[in-house]
């Protein structure tokens, strides 16, 4: 039997709510995808399970594995940004500043809603407010509408701290009148900070698959009155008897 090899391309998804991270550890281990993705795929898993942990260690750990690969891809970023919000929950403010610097690949929902409410828990209101203006002027070139919005979670976390403060009648003005514009412009979402974490990310991967070829066809008179027409087959028309 004669085969043919052809490239196929399929989908590999990870992250999601259906299967637990370490599960899908153990799928991607057995699975026959590059090495170098495998790594990047394996690193976003281990901060998504250190960011569930939510201790210090588990924080460095992921910190560690995000600043060796850098920031190369949406898989990356989408570790820097697990870590971030891993720092945010420990109040690590400098952590969180140094990955989300490294999360750039990834949809600004993300990296927006965690920048935002970290400024906000921090009462740096000025600067969270400017990042909520920064969602506005966001241009759809890669991303959808909603990878270029902010989680209500955000939001409320931005109002909460502008409520606490004193003196802050300036600043709720601000925040209402944006708040208005990102509900108008469908610039917000329900989803909390750790739902868009969970997003799934797709990656495309082509493997090699052999196909059998029907010798019969091949052999066949059809085939060979084809095969006369191209003149430098005419040579070869006899060997395929």
């Amino acid at each position: 039997m004669l085969t043919v090899k052809k490239t196929v391309t399929r989908t590999v998804s990870i992250l999601g709510r259906s299967v637990a991270p370490l599960e899908q550890l153990t799928l991607i281990k057995n699975s026959k995808i590059d090495r170098e993705v495998k790594d990047v795929l394996r690193q976003c898993l281990i901060t998504a399970m250190n960011f569930e942990s939510s201790s210090k260690d588990s924080l460095d750990k992921s910190k560690t594995l995000v600043r060796k690969s850098g920031d190369s891809c949406e898989i990356t970023s989408r570790s820097a940004a697990f870590t971030a919000a891993s720092a945010m929950k420990l109040k690590k403010w400098n952590d969180v500043d140094d990955m989300l610097r490294l999360s750039t690949h990834s949809p600004p929902v993300i990296t927006s809603s965690i920048r935002i409410r970290s400024l906000a828990e921090q009462s740096k209101l000025s600067e969270a407010l400017s990042e909520l203006e920064k969602v506005l002027m966001f241009e759809e070139e890669v991303f959808s509408t909603s990878n270029y919005s902010v989680s209500d979670e955000a939001l409320d976390s931005l109002c909460q701290a502008i409520k606490s403060a004193s003196q802050s009648t300036d600043e709720m003005k601000r925040f209402r009148n944006l708040q208005r514009l990102v509900t108008k412009y469908d610039r917000r979402t329900s989803q909390t900070i750790e739902d868009l974490l969970y997003t799934p990310i797709h990656v495309e991967k082509s493997e090699p698959e052999t196909e059998p070829i029907d010798e019969t066809f091949v052999k066949s008179k059809k085939f060979q009155d084809f095969v006369k027409q191209i003149p430098y087959m005419k040579d070869k028309a006899t060997e395929l008897k």
